[in-house]
């Protein structure tokens, strides 16, 4: 064979690039391939003296035609039945990779959340992968799917797809297996993408992966020692260097399992695969970063978050980082510029002064849309412009400004010891997860009242990695 390919390279190359021009490109742009790659051959010939070029074939591969059909003269046509089925085979092998290769490249760059104006989209096969998920799992259970479609015919039809979609082979006769059918691991990046979409805390947080259930981190502790100098000039360079302690403690991350669940309101039928996944995919990202930015803002250190702390309350418990609001200021409308400028000296003066490498600052503020307004009122004699909207951007006294969904909501009337603003470098808070969210159908969770929801979870811990990186404004508590 390789004798072969050595003597006929240049006809076995012109069938090589034929053949894959005509699986893989359309027929203008494979016609043009294989121009070029015939223009290039001919360039690339040995000229011969009183030769002529045959249009679109080299002198070399002319020369390769002649020998091979002298060589097809001599072969022994009797056993050439089974050297043909042999090269069909291989032929077929190497359609089958090539094919194969491309759906593999097409499947990598169509992976990942489109936009379409604001509104963020996973792709078709994953909105598929979730609705086949819920249907063959709600197929499982006793009377699961009856209920949701009733006609037996559009039932079946319904398992066969989604079991298709899932690459499930399904017996004739046979039900579904019971164990398990999660969604597959290639489409959750694209729910993740979507979190990173709506949520806060996946999108300026650190995001750090657990590599078990229990991860200890060390965080430097306020008040450390400094380098200083050992003497004046030539004196100090025979001076023993003197200990500098480097306070340091233990941070645990423990994998905490949150989520919630979703019932599907529609009736079902093939032709709303697509549209019923993204409605799954979208719920299930907002849910999720919702969940994460209350966890990471407003965490308690209740069994309502897991015992997980966010911001507001490790400012409380760490009054250095807290501003609270003068007694009788009980109401966010209390709040005047002065007490949202203020809230910057509580940070570290490190996190004023750290650019990041694309020349903006990484600190910024953190409120409710509700306050923009607010701002927008500051832009006035002798304050001038303090809040304008920079290439789209919200700014502050040249502070960004990042709007969230679970702040406290602008209001005139009292809210007593409520968090309204938050400021500092918020990538110094770590969101750890252990593993990808898991998405499948529960019956457990309605089972008193026998019903049927798709459930998502994940596991989560969030950590401040350092102590003064995040301060926050607060009213009064009476």
């Amino acid at each position: 064979m390789k004798s072969f390919l050595k003597k006929y390279k240049h006809t076995t190359a012109l069938i090589a690039v034929v053949l894959l021009s005509v699986i893989l490109l359309p027929g203008a742009a494979a016609f043009f391939v294989i121009g070029c790659w015939q223009l290039s051959q001919i360039a690339m010939s040995k000229r011969r003296t009183s030769a002529l070029f045959v249009a679109g074939i080299s002198p070399d591969q002319a020369r390769e035609f002649e020998e091979l059909m002298s060589d097809i003269k001599k072969v022994d046509i009797a056993g050439m039945p089974e050297k043909i089925k042999g090269l069909e085979k291989l032929f077929d092998n190497l359609q089958g990779q090539v094919r194969k290769m491309a759906k593999s490249a097409l499947g990598i760059a169509g992976n990942g959340v489109r936009w379409q104006g604001d509104i963020p989209y996973v792709t078709d096969d994953c909105a598929k992968a979730l609705t086949s998920v819920f249907i063959l799992d709600c197929s499982r259970l006793e009377n699961g799917l009856e209920r949701m479609v009733p006609d037996t015919n559009k039932r079946k039809s319904l398992i066969t797809l989604a079991a298709s979609n899932l690459g499930i082979e399904q017996r004739s006769g046979g039900a579904i297996s019971t164990s398990d059918i999660p969604l597959p691991t290639i489409y959750m990046p694209q729910i993740v993408e979507l979190v990173f979409a709506y949520g806060t805390a996946r999108r300026f947080a650190t995001v750090f992966p657990l590599g078990s259930g229990l991860v200890k981190l060390p965080r430097l502790k306020a008040g450390e020692d400094d380098f200083g100098y050992l003497g004046v000039g030539t004196a100090g360079q025979s001076q023993s260097v003197p200990q500098k302690e480097v306070q340091a403690e233990l941070v645990t991350f423990t994998a905490n399992k949150g989520g919630g669940i979703i019932r599907i309101p529609y009736e079902i039928e093939e032709d709303t695969f697509i549209p019923i996944g993204q409605f799954l995919a979208r719920y299930i990202a907002r849910q999720f970063a919702k969940l994460e930015d209350k966890t990471l803002f407003l965490g308690d250190g209740t069994a309502t978050y897991a015992n997980m702390t966010g911001v507001a309350t490790y400012c409380a418990a760490n009054t250095a980082y807290q501003l609270q609001l003068a007694d009788d200021k009980t109401k966010p409308s209390d709040a005047t510029l002065n007490d949202f400028r203020t809230l910057r000296t509580k940070v570290s003066a490190a996190i004023l002064g750290n650019m990041s490498a694309n020349g903006k600052v990484s600190a910024a503020y953190y409120l409710s849309p509700t306050w923009e307004p607010v701002l927008r009122g500051f832009n006035q004699y002798p304050n001038f412009v303090v809040f304008e909207y920079v290439n789209g951007v919200p700014m502050f006294d040249g502070w960004p400004v990042r709007w969230i969904g679970v702040g406290q909501t602008y209001q005139t009337t009292a809210a007593p010891s409520q968090p309204l603003a938050f400021f500092g470098d918020l990538s110094y808070w770590y969101l750890a997860e252990r593993g990808t969210p898991r998405i499948e159908v529960s019956r457990e969770v309605f089972f008193a009242t026998d019903e049927i929801a798709m459930r998502a979870l994940e596991r989560i811990d969030v950590e401040a990695m350092a102590v003064d990186a995040m301060a926050t404004l607060v009213t009064a508590a009476s």
